[in-house]
């Protein structure tokens, strides 16, 4: 299924209109009956290898859609990661209609050209007088430490804790870069950063991986991708 602006602004229009009638809310909803699928967590080659379970003592507090593009720069002729760049949405009220509503607009994210991203996202703001982005993700200079800064003030500053392949059926990206998935994360604060959450997963991707064969461009290239992250905190 190809995915465009106008299937995106449907699902996440709908979503907010079954919420609408009893809530008038389209950001900050509840997640306290919102769990993750069990094989969300499970590498779909190796079912022996599984990303580590939130702690008894966490509790799901977001879940935003990254929106952005994994980066990359040619060295030797091989793809090396320089980090990513998104701008994170927040999707707690798809998710209290249904996991299948975020889904569509997680998928459908990647597809979509930036410019008509902007235009529908203020489309849906004037619409629904709710500011639906919830902040930004980005990489410190070493490319290896992720961070997060959210619009009420909160943060998270880490590293990968776990690894596992993207859901089989997860879409590979926006041609001519649809290279595949990026894998499933769990990422864990790193000591004396000031976090304010004690895990995030990255899950549901969409595109930005690199080219699997050589590369031989110059400088550095951007890949989009879409992601799910789900921000845990210690209670």
């Amino acid at each position: 299924m190809r995915f465009t602006i106008a299937t995106v602004a449907t699902a996440l229009i709908g979503a907010v209109a079954v919420l609408a009638a009893p809530t008038s809310k389209y950001t900050g909803c509840s997640l306290s009956n919102v769990k993750v699928q069990p094989e969300a967590f499970v590498d779909p080659t190796n079912s022996s290898n599984t990303l580590p379970y939130p702690a008894a003592n966490e509790k799901l507090v977001k879940i935003v859609l990254g929106y952005g593009s994994q980066n990359y720069s040619c060295v030797n002729g091989v793809a090396t990661p320089n980090g990513a760049v998104a701008t994170l949405y927040d999707l707690s009220c798809a998710f209290a209609v249904s996991p299948e509503w975020a889904d569509v607009v997680t998928r459908g994210a990647v597809q979509m050209d930036p410019t008509a991203q902007l235009a529908g996202l203020q489309m849906l703001k004037n619409m629904f007088n709710a500011q639906f982005i919830a902040g930004v993700h980005y990489f410190k200079g070493d490319f290896t430490t992720p961070a997060f800064e959210f619009t009420d003030k909160t943060k998270f500053i880490g590293g990968v804790a776990g690894k596992i392949p993207a859901l089989p059926g997860s879409d590979a990206g926006k041609r001519p870069d649809n290279f595949g998935a990026v894998p499933s994360l769990k990422l864990a604060p790193k000591q004396g950063m000031g976090s304010s959450y004690s895990t995030i997963y990255r899950l549901h991707t969409a595109g930005g991986s690199a080219p699997p064969s050589k590369c031989s461009w110059q400088g550095q290239r951007q890949i989009p991708y879409a992601a799910q992250y789900w921000v845990y905190k210690s209670t």
